[in-house]
């Protein structure tokens, strides 16, 4: 069994993340479809009332509650900017729960280090989850399961012996778990073997996403894949935890067996050697950069990193970088309407990123 991505495949397997979602008895669920419009739209009372109570209800509960340390109940209206689009691109808020930051009954339990351990109101009253860096599947599902047991004791989870946790949504019904792995792929999708795996995914009822859109995936945007569970497929967590196992135990080894071909195959390799050139002379010269272009740039980088075509950096120097150029770094000195901050946010970080990689010499091998 691979215990992690980064220690014998570097940089594949980037993090590892379990969400549990619990709704409370005899309480109205949420379902996904309301939840986005709701974040999208004005509410009625009764949708407000609704998510008051749980979130009255989580919020009387919580400073009891012991998990490393006391938990503490922090409202997104709460919370400034800079906190709402840091958690967003750490993958712990979806985008609409981010778009909802106004509404005082939805929010965040948070434990150690200000670590989200369960989102409030979201796709369901709550959200547990756990991420860590690297191929972490066994403990994050085992952390996730233990504030499920802690959460538990002080609220009253609405569960049926014959259908298991409930949900809005029936087929989603049975354990509520899903877990989420986040790939870096550039190998098989140079050698263009991405639609066959999706497929072999698919027909073992895995999900495997683009990590931003199916439209910027196109471009490879990134070269990141996500690979998930779908919860409405009837298994028991043992079994999600094996399949997800299996399934991206078995994707590490064929990526890497990607790589060495794509290295092989010279037309790949020149393709490769000039994406990597042109993405390092944008992001030593660009004015503007905006997340999405970053991200594209920096994760050929990485690609030329992890496949031993760069020297004169390490992959750790990379992951500072794409941590230091979040948008929430810039955003906690901006001072104006969150709307008038993107080109702010833009000239920023295309400033950082200079400044970064001005010094760093790389060269092809």
């Amino acid at each position: 069994m691979i215990k992690s991505g980064l220690s014998t495949k570097p940089g594949i397997v980037l993090w590892s993340r379990a969400q549990l979602f619990r709704n409370v008895a005899r309480q109205p669920f949420i379902s996904s479809d309301q939840a986005l419009e709701n974040a999208l739209t004005p509410l009625d009372e009764r949708s407000i009332g609704q998510r008051k109570i749980i979130c009255d209800m989580v919020s009387g509960m919580t400073g009891a509650l012991y998990f490393e340390q006391p938990m503490k109940l922090t409202k997104l209206t709460e919370l400034d900017d800079a906190k709402i689009f840091e958690f967003y691109e750490q993958g712990v808020f979806s985008e609409y729960f981010k778009r909802a930051r106004y509404d005082e009954y939805r929010g965040i339990v948070t434990g150690r280090a200000g670590a989200v351990r369960a989102l409030v109101n979201e796709r369901h009253h709550l959200v547990l989850q756990n991420i860590r860096p690297g191929f972490q599947l066994r403990r994050v599902c085992e952390e996730v399961a233990k504030l499920s047991d802690l959460f538990s004791t002080a609220l009253p989870f609405a569960w049926s012996k014959k259908f298991g946790y409930l949900m809005a949504d029936s087929e989603c019904c049975g354990t509520g778990l899903e877990v989420t792995i986040n790939l870096h792929l550039p190998g098989l999708i140079l050698m263009g073997e991405m639609s066959e795996v999706i497929t072999a995914f698919n027909a073992v009822g895995l999900r495997m996403d683009a990590e931003i859109s199916d439209d910027l995936f196109v471009d490879g945007f990134g070269q990141q894949m996500r690979v998930s569970n779908n919860p409405a497929v009837s298994d028991s967590e043992a079994g999600v935890r094996s399949k997800i196992e299996v399934a991206v135990s078995a994707l590490v080894k064929q990526e890497a067996q990607a790589r060495l071909r794509a290295l092989e195959h010279s037309k790949v390799r020149k393709a490769l050697f000039n994406r990597i050139a042109c993405s390092l002379a944008v992001l030593k010269s660009a004015v503007i950069m905006d997340r999405a272009q970053s991200h594209e740039h920096l994760s050929w980088v990485r690609a030329g990193l992890s496949m031993g075509l760069v020297k004169g950096m390490t992959l750790a120097q990379l992951d500072r970088v794409h941590r230091d150029i979040w948008s929430s770094n810039f955003l906690a000195y901006f001072r104006g309407p969150l709307d008038d901050a993107l080109e702010y946010v833009g000239t920023a970080r295309a400033s950082l990123l200079r400044e970064r990689l001005s010094g760093i010499k790389v060269t092809f091998m």
